[in-house]
């Protein structure tokens, strides 16, 4: 299959993005594996270093996913032009 420029741009991106959000992801269940604990409540999370680690990283999970979703969106919006 031939992509043309922007596909293939578009393509990197999402491949680029995939893997820091499997690298967060794995960074977060290694955290909450060391902690002991992978129910974060409001009152642990504000209350421990590992606590704020966890709510940096799922907020960097959660934008991360949302450009993601753009990315994967526009792909599939250049797949279907052509």
């Amino acid at each position: 299959m031939k992509f043309n420029e922007n596909q293939k741009d578009t393509l990197y991106k999402i491949i680029i993005f995939g893997e820091i959000q499997l690298l967060c992801y794995i960074l977060y269940l290694i955290t909450s594996a060391i902690s002991g604990d992978f129910n974060w409540t409001i009152e642990r999370l504000a209350s421990s270093s590992v606590g704020t680690f966890i709510s940096v990283l799922r907020l960097v999970l959660l934008i991360n996913g949302v450009i993601l979703f753009v990315y994967i969106v526009i792909f599939l919006i250049f797949l279907l032009k052509n």
